[in-house]
């Protein structure tokens, strides 16, 4: 059976890095069509009743960053001020700033730390969570693809024309990259 850290790091990795994927792709498009809107109304956009995408960022390293710090990563984490995003530049620094921290997470700490609980906040509430690794695996990871697939899905439905490759392509293998290769030549 793999380790915890095994089944939690990676699939953390590669939801920042798929964000910072489809993210640069969107300011890259938008740089080049007028049409489409600006990084300040992106990050007011919203489905619904959900916060506004500049919050989407904020709560999926919300709850990630929680697990990490136990393992007493080196690098130092995104602030988590919405206010500090203003721009998909500033997004995309937020989850580069993730993926240090991600990329920082020592696997002996993770595993020795993953059957330990944690108090998570939550609005006005602490809530203690048993063990970090049923913690992670049970909402963290199901609530980061939420909030990531949340930023993809506003940038689309506001004209953004990204492909599937930005999303998916970061949390392919080497090998998986190389045998999905003949659709792109």
């Amino acid at each position: 059976m793999a380790s915890s850290y095994k089944t939690v790091i990676p699939t953390f990795r590669g939801i920042a890095s798929s964000a910072i994927s489809f993210l640069t792709a969107a300011k890259e498009e938008q740089s080049k069509n007028d049409k489409l809107p600006s990084g300040e109304e992106m990050l007011n956009s919203q489905m619904g009743d959900m916060l506004p995408f500049r919050m989407q960022p904020i709560i999926l390293a919300k709850f990630q960053l929680g697990p990490m710090m136990n393992s007493k990563p080196s690098a130092t984490s995104p602030s988590l001020d919405p206010a500090a995003l203003k721009s998909f530049d500033d997004v995309i620094n937020f989850f580069k700033q993730l993926l240090a921290v991600i990329d920082a997470v020592d696997e002996k700490a993770w595993n020795e730390n993953a059957q330990n609980g944690l108090d998570v906040e939550i609005g006005p509430k602490t809530l203690h969570m048993t063990a970090i690794d049923d913690f992670a695996h049970s909402f963290v990871i199901p609530n980061s693809y939420f909030h990531l697939n949340a930023m993809y899905m506003l940038l689309r439905m506001k004209g953004f024309a990204l492909g599937k490759i930005t999303y998916v392509g970061p949390f392919m293998s080497e090998q998986m990259r190389k045998d999905w290769a003949p659709l792109r030549s």
